[in-house]
């Protein structure tokens, strides 16, 4: 759990370099930022940025910056760095003061050293940025080192309007401020193994993603049995719908440039642990566009946001008892339900359920899952955070949610199976455990919000309606897209990435699992990922195909909510 802590804040420059044509003169320098014990305990540094390297320690307390050597006089080398207001109670009148150590008096004529701004006021739950300059004034003939100290001295001002005063909520230093987001009708939770769902303690540890236990929640039906409070066991029969916390993350890209077409099945799984790390909105996006650099997640970047909260199941229809009654046409919000065991909606146009799904809940911004936001799930389920393989196919041949099936190679046995509350269930959640998402491999074939630009398909959307009225919440690919185009795929969406691919027999299989990986085309404008039950080895959370966007009895969708 993370601690409210005094600020003790440090910058530690070190090797940083000046020279003339002639000689280097190398300063190590050491930046403290330092505390007033009179100040509120959580002002806090978020984020750096630099043209040499610099890393906040994991307290949060300390940056470490490994600056950019410079040789001209004049040039300088810079330090971004930003600074966050966490009090809800107080504004916070901040003063940065630097200076020379006394034992590095003789490089004053030298250097300049500066902080810009060196004042600034931080109302609660404000971020602003400041710069340390360093810039070398005159040549030197001889190499020299000295270190710089500055202190920060932050003092809290009452506020005219006194900030809301919260209870504290648990947050994980690791996240970096990418915790869950609480909001109106959703309640915090801690599913047990065995299913049993419990109203959790938003103040204490109810997740952690280090140890893949991600954050649960749900809504409520409208009217439910009691007042629930913390530390109350809920009623399934109250819950409306589950969903899952993806926090907003970064990730290093490692196929950016995907070859177009198919080349010969490889003789071993190129599958690999995506390397992931967690970054708040707070802080500029990280714009990646080649293998090595990190790209932060467009799925987050989209809305903004620092999570989404992801439908726990594939989508079910209120009221009905059996897989054919669950098969409906309609765009009615109220007849979404998102729990286990219940049978998947479909038969759905794409329109239906965009439109269904846009409607359930609009304080929350619900929408129908994007293809980008399908690909953050797959690869935070495919990084250190999730269970970092293939996640078993759900082959229940009635639609149920939640289901896992008996052996890794299942193909078109669909009775052997088991629920997502028992050993074998866990092996088809996202992260081996209870707490993840499911339906990801089979059950019902899922559309999602992604298509081939000016190609509508049997959708029952209009041209109008996606370019004009829910455009952010459809990613929009290239009019030239065919089938094996892998390279118009959007970074992150876990389609071309996941090449090379290969054909047998009349499927594109890609190389990690050997699912099946079409691409979208005229005739199938439509991206539908996961495929069905009985797709067998084809099946996986990196499966990706398309559909010519009708409703069909195999193909069902996924609700996501805003943080």
């Amino acid at each position: 759990m993370k601690k409210k802590s005094l600020l003790i804040l440090s910058i530690l420059l070190l090797v940083i370099g000046f020279a003339s044509v002639a000689t280097n003169m190398i300063i190590n320098n050491t930046l403290n930022i330092g505390y007033n014990n009179t100040f509120l305990d959580d002002v806090v540094f978020i984020n750096t940025k630099t043209e040499g390297t610099a890393n906040i320690s994991e307290d949060g307390k300390t940056i470490t910056y490994d600056a950019k050597k410079i040789s001209v006089m004049n040039e300088e080398t810079n330090l971004t760095f930003w600074v966050k207001n966490k009090n809800t109670q107080y504004d916070a009148d901040v003063t940065i003061n630097c200076s020379l150590n006394d034992n590095s008096s003789d490089l004053d004529d030298l250097v300049d050293l500066a902080i810009e701004p060196d004042k600034f006021i931080l109302i609660p739950n404000e971020v602003k940025s400041g710069e340390v300059k360093v810039r070398l004034k005159s040549v030197v003939t001889e190499e020299k080192s000295g270190t710089f100290t500055c202190e920060l001295v932050a003092t809290p001002i009452e506020r005219e309007i006194p900030g809301v005063i919260t209870e504290e909520l648990y947050e994980d230093e690791s996240m970096g401020g990418t915790d869950p987001v609480v909001s109106k009708d959703l309640v915090p939770i801690i599913i047990s193994s065995d299913g049993v769902v419990t109203y959790a303690n938003p103040s204490e540890k109810w997740y952690d993603y280090n140890n893949k236990e991600w954050a649960n929640a749900v809504i409520l039906v409208d009217n439910p049995s009691k007042q629930y409070r913390i530390g109350d066991t809920i009623q399934e029969s109250d819950i409306e719908s589950y969903f899952v916390w993806i926090p907003r993350y970064r990730y290093k890209l490692f196929n950016a440039n995907p070859a177009d077409g198919t080349t010969n099945k490889l003789s071993e799984s190129i599958a690999q642990t995506i390397e992931i790390e967690f970054e708040s909105k707070d802080i500029p996006v990280s714009t990646g566009s080649k293998d090595g650099e990190w790209l932060t997640h467009p799925a987050f970047t989209n809305f903004d946001v620092n999570g989404i909260w992801v439908g726990k199941f594939e989508t079910g229809y209120k009221e009905s008892t059996s897989k054919t009654t669950a098969e409906v046409s309609s765009s009615d919000p109220t007849k979404i339900q998102v729990k286990p065991n219940v049978n998947s909606w479909r038969s759905n146009s794409v329109g239906n359920f965009f439109k269904a799904m846009y409607n359930y809940n609009r304080e929350l911004d619900s929408h129908m899952m994007k293809n980008t936001e399908w690909g953050a799930v797959a690869y935070l389920s495919h990084s250190r955070y999730g269970i970092n393989t293939e996640v078993r196919i759900n082959n229940n041949s009635n639609f149920l949610t939640g289901y896992a099936a008996n052996s890794k190679d299942a193909g078109e046995s669909q009775i052997d199976n088991q629920p997502y509350n028992t050993e074998t269930g866990y092996l088809a959640s996202t992260t081996g455990n209870i707490t993840g998402i499911y339906d990801m491999s089979g059950c019902a074939w899922e559309y999602v919000a992604g298509y081939k630009d000016g190609y509508l398909g049997s959708s029952e959307l209009t041209l109008d309606e996606i370019r004009n009225v829910y455009n952010k919440y459809i990613d929009v690919y290239p009019s030239n897209s065919e089938a094996t185009l892998y390279s118009k795929r959007i970074l992150g969406d876990a389609t071309g990435e996941i090449g090379p691919f290969y054909k047998l027999d009349v499927y594109y299989r890609n190389n990690w699992y050997d699912d099946y990986s079409f691409f979208v085309f005229s005739a199938n404008p439509w991206f539908g990922r996961g495929s069905s039950y009985n797709d067998g080895l084809g099946a996986g959370q990196l499966h990706f195909s398309n559909g010519p966007g009708t409703g069909g009895n195999s193909a069902s969708a996924r609700l996501v909510l805003l943080g």
